[in-house]
């Protein structure tokens, strides 16, 4: 076997290394703890023991990849930007992660001819019925909306049809992925597969037109894509589509008979609420319009009074409801600060290292690699060590560390608890005060509620 001289272009990357069994075991058992709720929705979808193409929306670099390998069952073999295989070392690491290099317009135009080798790696990957999962839009984004879809995914899947021709063979499973939010921790996740697409289909005129197959095909994956996923097409309403997604999403599933409050069922009502602002906007911009000026000044007041849209919605907390929370984080304190004072490190150093970074989509990766699988082994270790020498028997030292990250993990949601409770009973001493400001939020909710019901309700 001749080796190749591109760094990350391993033959069999689809073995992996010795040691990602336990690796993937590992960070799979500590993945999902970084979200809130975690919900997949057609699983059916994936075909098993077949090859398979994942195609994801991809607008949270690192995360997106776990997220595909962790909730379809079965291992995958990523492709990811070149610039990242060019130590060797790094390479050989990235391999045994089952990761091969992928080359960009943004590389040189030299360099796309290196995705030859790695195309024809890739087809035998899926040759032995192994997933394979790719990017299609090339790189992550910021704004929910998919973007165009480049061209490699669809030459790599007709590559690998050629063996069966027009037979079902090569399958592209597109897939959906909607955060509730990109960086911060313990938020929820919404995973969608959709059904797959049969590559044989198009086999014929690839044929015929190898182009015009392609972009068949991809126009297909497109269409596919969007109805798995948030999709914003409006520049100029961007933020009030956003908006409204939290404004209204209570009041959109009342309209449309939904009881349900699962990721799945604000994720439809959400779709359909998109959908019927789309329909409006073509019709007549002006109410759009309307209702826009009346979000983004909701939005400027509840950032000012740095709340969230629940305090709003739910007029704040009471006394008594108040006096009880209070009451029960008072209670809970001590294990609040136990957990505290034990994660303070392996929580904080990740977070520390994660704002230095520009680019927001790869703050929650950072985070979660640096953390999940550096900072918080490290710092556990070391601390039962300290504590096995500062005590003596073992069942000390064991129950310590098994309490750890229960621990930290309490700790975590005693601090959401203490923010909702004060911000809660701050935001309802506001409004009984008659604060200008507080009492307009209460009226300009209602009315945008009012606005959007009587415009797409």
């Amino acid at each position: 076997m001749v080796k190749s001289n591109i760094p990350g272009a391993k033959k069999r990357v689809d073995k992996g290394s010795v040691v990602y069994p336990p690796l993937r075991y590992y960070v799979r058992r500590v993945f999902f703890q970084y979200y809130g709720k975690v919900e997949v929705n057609g699983y059916e979808n994936i075909p098993k023991k077949e090859p398979v193409i994942f195609a994801p929306n991809h607008q949270n670099a690192l995360m997106d990849a776990l997220i595909v390998l962790f909730s379809c069952g079965q291992d995958v073999v990523f492709l990811a930007r070149s610039d990242i295989f060019r130590k060797k070392f790094l390479a050989k690491v990235l391999n045994g992660l089952k990761m091969l290099p992928v080359f960009r317009i943004r590389d040189g135009a030299a360099e796309l001819g290196k995705n030859s080798e790695i195309f024809d790696i890739t087809v035998d990957v899926l040759h032995r019925n192994h997933y394979l999962c790719l990017m299609p839009e090339g790189s992550h984004g910021h704004y929910r909306r998919l973007k165009p879809l480049v061209k490699g995914m669809f030459r790599i899947a007709f590559k690998a049809q050629e063996p069966k021709g027009n037979q079902s063979y090569i399958k592209i499973v597109p897939m959906g992925i909607d955060f509730q939010d990109y960086v911060k921790q313990n938020q929820d996740l919404f995973i969608n597969y959709g059904k797959p697409i049969e590559v044989a289909e198009y086999w014929d005129q690839y044929l015929e037109n190898p182009a015009k197959a392609i972009n068949q095909l991809r126009n297909r994956l497109t269409e596919e894509l969007k109805p798995l996923m948030i999709h914003i097409e409006s520049e100029t309403y961007y933020d009030t589509y956003m908006g409204l997604r939290t404004i209204f999403n209570m009041k959109m599933r009342e309209n449309l008979g939904i009881k349900g409050r699962k990721q799945r069922d604000k994720f439809l009502a959400d779709k359909e609420m998109i959908s019927r602002l789309d329909a409006q906007l073509l019709r007549d911009e002006k109410p759009i319009s309307e209702i826009s000026e009346k979000v983004i000044k909701y939005l400027d007041g509840i950032k000012k009074l740095e709340i969230r849209d629940w305090v709003v919605r739910d007029k704040g907390y009471g006394f008594g409801k108040s006096l009880w929370r209070f009451f029960s984080l008072l209670i809970t304190f001590p294990i609040f600060l136990y957990g505290f004072i034990n994660n303070l490190g392996p929580y904080f150093l990740p977070v520390r290292m994660a704002r230095k970074i520009k680019d927001l989509q790869f703050h929650s990766s950072v985070k979660m690699g640096l953390g999940m699988l550096v900072t918080f082994p490290v710092f556990y270790l070391l601390q039962t060590l300290l504590v096995g020498l500062l005590t003596g028997p073992w069942w000390i030292w064991v129950a310590y560390l098994l309490s750890l990250f229960p621990a930290g993990k309490f700790a975590l949601y005693w601090y959401f608890s203490w923010k909702k409770s004060v911000r809660g009973s701050h935001f309802r001493r506001l409004v009984n005060k008659g604060d200008k400001l507080a009492v307009s939020l209460l009226v300009l909710r209602k009315e945008i509620i009012e606005d959007t019901d009587k415009v797409i309700g």
